[in-house]
């Protein structure tokens, strides 16, 4: 972060360039730079990237070796249309014939009268 020099000559709130091992650092206020990471924090970074890559290259490995999922959804499916449902009685025709008489009225009345009232 340059900043520009006064008209006086003098620069605002910075102080010289400092030069350590060739590299060379800004420092305002005798502060060094927002720029400069520890070492042991760029390792601690460096270690958790690479945890996280070996997490999702596990996960694309367990991804390859699953089956097409069409297949298995077609499995699933065909499995739960076979079995029957635990909560539902078994019933071989209607449970009261009573409701049939008013299912069959409606059918028979809704044949006969074809007429739209708009």
């Amino acid at each position: 972060m340059d900043s520009p020099s006064q008209p006086n000559g003098s620069s605002s709130q910075t102080q010289p360039n400092v030069v350590n091992n060739g590299h060379t650092h800004q420092t305002l206020s005798g502060l060094k730079s927002s720029n400069f990471i520890g070492k042991h924090r760029l390792a601690a970074i460096i270690s958790q990237q690479t945890q996280q890559i070996q997490v999702i290259q596990e996960e694309l490995d367990q991804l390859e070796t699953l089956g097409e999922s069409s297949l298995v959804c077609q499995q699933l499916v065909s499995s739960v249309e076979s079995s029957t449902d635990a909560l539902l009685p078994v019933t071989r025709g209607p449970a009261d014939g009573g409701w049939d008489r008013w299912f069959q009225r409606a059918n028979q009345s809704s044949s006969r009268n074809r007429k739209r009232w708009i």
